[in-house]
């Protein structure tokens, strides 16, 4: 097999539900071209960090790309911020964040502000201002989320996030994890910035509007994963491959950017469940003379497990199904369809369960498994692996693999 195409379903592994029979969305689920790929290859089960890790999607894509995020990781918000197309430069503090909903005690009553739409309104009141000089940088994600720098003199990411990361819990003032210099300095002027940013943004015309319609009000920055840009060895130096990132979230294509892949944009990948799957399948196929390595992300299942919607992360399974069809025609492409993480609708969290796994191709030893889920892909023969398996596995089924002795 002369390529590979990595599909990532975000958040795709879940726990059964009662109300699905004691299945899982993905169980549930009608999957004739996903159950097609397993039945002509060999499936397994995964922990993507390892086994008990309740991994983020930053650690589990970097371990499934073959990047020990126990190295390499120290901080999500590069990788968003790359992802949205920021600038960085050495020294960046760079940070994660979420325009969020807080009450007059600063207690969150929504971390997303009833998921806004945009927030270009606060970008454009609060980028560029300067305390004690440090400029601050923010720039428009997807939705409520924001690309956000700290620029300056003696700085340090060894400081507490500011987001709880739960509802219905006061803001966690700025403090340093350490006592140097740097981190206290860089948690009190974060601290004096966010507070003017509360000031300013509930008085913004957004907020007057959201408040005559009853919408969660967009008055607080909650940030968290402060990181500096790691030195990663790029994906070709690693492996020799040339390789595209198909997605539509900041953090995915941020990742790709990192390991040096190309990161085209795909008209309608929004990085929602409204994401138009089938554009990033045509563009699979539009570049596929030019790429030997297809990095495709599908968000939509872990946003809605996030919510609890077990019937909308059933329906966006299906969708992802229809979309990948005409990837079954391909001869010459080895296909792996995997997840990042779970994320059980009952939890409305990541949790450490692991994911299945599915390597089919032409040529692959198969299996017996006739079904890609949870409980059938754990009796695949690919047995339980973890996420830094995944891509000797793929160079090895590519016959891409390095002899280990004479």
């Amino acid at each position: 097999m002369k390529k590979a195409i990595l599909i990532i379903c975000d958040g795709l592994g879940d726990r059964p539900i009662e109300a699905l029979g004691n299945r899982t969305p993905l169980q549930a689920a009608e999957t004739p071209n996903l159950d097609k790929l397993a039945q002509r290859g060999i499936s397994g089960a995964m922990n993507t960090v390892d086994i008990g890790v309740r991994p983020g999607s930053d650690t589990a894509h970097l371990a499934l790309f073959g990047y020990d995020p126990h190295v390499y990781y120290n901080g999500r918000g590069p990788f968003e911020t790359a992802g949205i197309g920021m600038e960085m430069k050495k020294g960046d503090i760079c940070f994660r964040a979420n325009v969020g909903t807080v009450d007059k005690d600063l207690v969150v009553i929504d971390r997303r502000a009833g998921r806004i739409e945009s927030t270009q309104e606060i970008v454009e009141a609060l980028n560029g201002t300067k305390i004690d000089g440090v400029e601050f940088i923010l720039k428009k994600g997807v939705g409520h989320r924001l690309g956000f720098i700290m620029r300056g003199q003696g700085l340090s990411p060894n400081i507490i996030d500011s987001d709880p990361h739960k509802e219905n819990v006061k803001i966690h003032t700025p403090h340093a994890k350490d006592d140097s210099k740097e981190a206290m300095f860089t948690a009190a002027v974060l601290e004096k910035f966010l507070d003017k940013a509360h000031k300013v943004m509930s008085k913004l015309p957004l907020n007057l509007e959201r408040e005559k319609k009853g919408l969660p009000l967009a008055n607080y920055i909650l940030v968290r994963g402060a990181g500096i840009t790691p030195n990663l060895l790029s994906f070709k130096e690693k492996y020799n491959l040339d390789a595209v990132c198909i997605a539509g979230g900041g953090l995915y294509k941020g990742i790709g950017r990192m390991v040096g892949m190309d990161t085209p944009n795909v008209e309608g990948a929004t990085g929602k469940p409204d994401s138009d799957l089938t554009k990033k399948v045509e563009m699979i196929l539009k570049q596929y003379d030019k790429y030997n390595f297809f990095f495709v992300h599908f968000k939509g299942a872990d946003s809605l497990g996030e919510d609890g919607d077990y019937e909308g992360k059933k329906e966006y399974i299906e969708k992802i199904d229809k979309a990948i069809a005409p990837l079954l025609d391909l001869k010459d492409a080895l296909i792996v369809i995997t997840a990042d993480h779970s994320t059980p609708c009952a939890l409305k969290a990541h949790s450490a369960d692991d994911v299945p796994v599915v390597m089919s191709g032409y040529g692959i030893r198969d299996d017996d498994v006739e079904h890609f889920n949870e409980r059938e892909c754990a009796r695949g023969r690919l047995g339980h692996i973890r996420g830094a398996h995944l891509m000797p596995l793929i160079l090895d089924m590519m016959g891409l693999a390095e002899l280990f002795g004479a």
